[in-house]
């Protein structure tokens, strides 16, 4: 699968093939579509418009703009020009008794001014046949995944040659931002849940990983500025603390998530002993990822195992950035399902990719952790994010 060759705009065959998954899982005559990400998903094209999904037969896209550019991308055979919403019951004069929209991230004003022409038919929430069908990635799918991922690869080995004392924060995140483009980065990360924003991850030097941040993740991050609280601050680095670098690979719409800690000099004792702890316990949660097991189940067993340490207080977060999962899939965005967390009680099945980041933190000091791309297969996981998870001590 390494090998696979990915052609420029998404087969046929492969659109196909998410389409019966999407309809495994619909509870509805059809889905209206209009959030981006579900739209290429479906369509290959990620133009400006509206998606009828209906449980049989071809879907409809009807596109606002550009029309001529989502004729080239998306190999659906029903695409037509839409210059308002008004034309939508022209286009779909049987609408059937019930449709599903996405009601996850959809906004109410954009819900409000399509679900007008469809005043017949009653109106569900279709967002989870689409969440549950992304969450088993396609041969093509973990090939994009596998390439993000090589991605960071090329960065992590790079960024012990940058370190030095007095090295701002940003000035780092800078560099990293660079090698990541050269190496095919598609420069953006989408995250479905509202107002989540992120860019590229974090970069962090000690106690800036404890820092406290509204972003549902462990890493603590300053950034230069209150508005964007993101990637690096104007904090230099010191000798002898962890810096923690979390960031994500982005290849053709498709993300890999990783983590690495580095030193310029060793790191104190405390955080050696915590960082050897962090690689036993990740080598246990790969045993766990195998298709069957349920994943709140595991994240018990997680806690269960951390709590006869003295790291549980300072685990997956310090303080108020404490998180309550310890992996969550990857795909089109980084916030995808399956997640090892409470409540996830479907079983892993072959073709989950999962994110996993177990993750120490001490207020006033910083934290040290690692974090790895897997992909389930039928009899085990793959680490997709391959480069060394010891900590690069410069």
């Amino acid at each position: 699968m390494a090998d696979m060759e990915l052609p420029e705009y998404i087969p046929r065959e492969e659109l196909e093939r998410r389409w019966h998954r999407v309809r495994r899982f619909m509870d509805c005559d059809a889905l209206v579509i209009l959030q981006n990400v579900d739209q290429y998903y479906l369509t290959g094209t990620m133009q400006t418009g509206v998606l009828w999904f209906p449980r049989e037969g071809e879907p409809l896209l009807a596109i606002r703009k550009s029309y001529e550019r989502a004729k080239k991308e998306s190999a659906i055979r029903n695409l037509v020009p839409l210059k308002t919403y008004s034309e939508l019951p022209a286009l779909v004069p049987n609408p059937g008794e019930t449709l599903g929209f996405e009601l996850d991230v959809l906004p109410v004003a954009t819900y409000q001014q399509v679900s007008k022409h469809f005043s017949t038919s009653r109106i569900v929430d279709g967002s989870s046949a689409l969440r549950n069908a992304r969450a088993v990635k396609t041969p093509y799918e973990i090939e994009c995944i596998r390439r993000a991922a090589e991605q960071l690869d090329t960065m992590f080995l790079d960024v012990p040659s940058r370190l030095h004392e007095g090295l701002p924060e940003f000035e780092l995140a800078a560099r990293i931002e660079y090698v990541l483009r050269m190496a095919g980065h598609q420069g953006i990360l989408r995250v479905r849940r509202f107002n989540m924003e992120n860019h590229y991850g974090a970069v962090s030097f000690g106690e800036t990983s404890a820092y406290p941040h509204a972003f549902d993740g462990p890493v603590g991050t300053r950034g230069l500025y209150a508005a964007a609280s993101v990637m690096g601050s104007r904090r230099l680095l010191k000798r002898n603390e962890p810096v923690m670098i979390d960031v994500c690979g982005g290849y053709a719409g498709y993300i890999a998530d990783g983590s690495r800690t580095y030193s310029l000099g060793p790191v104190s004792q405390q955080m050696r002993d915590t960082y050897e702890y962090i690689i036993e316990l990740n080598t246990w949660i790969e045993e766990q990822l195998r298709p069957g097991n349920i994943p709140s189940q595991i994240y018990q067993n997680i806690l269960d195992r951390v709590a006869k340490t003295s790291f549980a207080p300072h685990f997956m977060g310090a303080g108020e950035n404490q998180v309550r999962f310890v992996a969550h899939s990857v795909g089109l965005e980084l916030d995808e399902t399956p997640v090892i967390a409470p409540k996830f009680d479907t079983p892993l099945e072959a073709g989950v990719v999962l994110a996993v980041e177990p993750k120490v933190f001490y207020p006033g000091l910083g934290g040290v952790g690692v974090e790895n791309t897997y992909l389930l297969t039928d009899s085990r996981c793959e680490r997709l994010t391959k480069c060394s998870q010891e900590i690069f001590t410069v």
